[in-house]
């Protein structure tokens, strides 16, 4: 996911000052958000997880064609 927006936005989203460039810690967010205070931006990334699962049963209650 990519949450990308302007600084006066991730101060009204966070409560955070976002007053300067660099990494800011944003509270329960799993990577920090990118601050570029010069070009009155800012750039949250979260991380991709992909799992593969095995389908080697198909359950109770599913017919199997």
């Amino acid at each position: 996911m990519v949450m990308a927006g302007s600084l006066a936005q991730w101060r009204e989203w966070t409560g955070l000052p976002f007053d300067r460039t660099g990494d800011v810690i944003v509270p329960e967010a799993l990577v920090p958000v990118h601050c570029d205070a010069e070009h009155n931006h800012a750039v949250y990334v979260e991380p991709n997880i992909w799992v593969e699962h095995a389908l080697t049963d198909a359950g109770p209650g599913l017919n199997r064609a």
